[in-house]
């Protein structure tokens, strides 16, 4: 690979500002872009990491509306207890996404 910052953002206004600086691409799992950097098929100068922001985590059901974070893991999907009642296919097919290791640590948003 080659040189990159990295940056832990502390809140989505931080992640924001972040991404205005060079050609800078958002990281929460890294299952995608990971690899790509290792090949060379991206090559952001900045990574702005976004996996620990509570704000972009989780699972919401109200009624009919489900709304997931963009940095919710494959294995909180798969697991949410109101997503399995309102929407058995989605938290199903959340199960089945790569291996152990891929639905830990892939998000919905990667």
């Amino acid at each position: 690979m080659y040189s990159v910052n990295y940056h832990r953002a502390a809140s989505v206004a931080e992640a924001a500002k972040l991404l205005k600086s060079g050609e800078a691409k958002l990281l929460s799992g890294g299952m995608t872009l990971i690899p790509a950097m290792k090949t060379r098929l991206a090559a952001p100068s900045d990574l702005v990491d976004v996996s620990r922001l509570k704000e972009l985590q989780g699972v919401k059901v109200s009624g009919k509306t489900v709304t997931i974070g963009a940095a919710t893991t494959h294995h909180d999907v798969a697991n949410d207890q109101k997503l399995r009642k309102a929407c058995p296919a989605l938290a199903h097919m959340a199960s089945l996404i790569g291996d152990p290791a891929v639905r830990h640590k892939g998000t919905i948003g990667g």
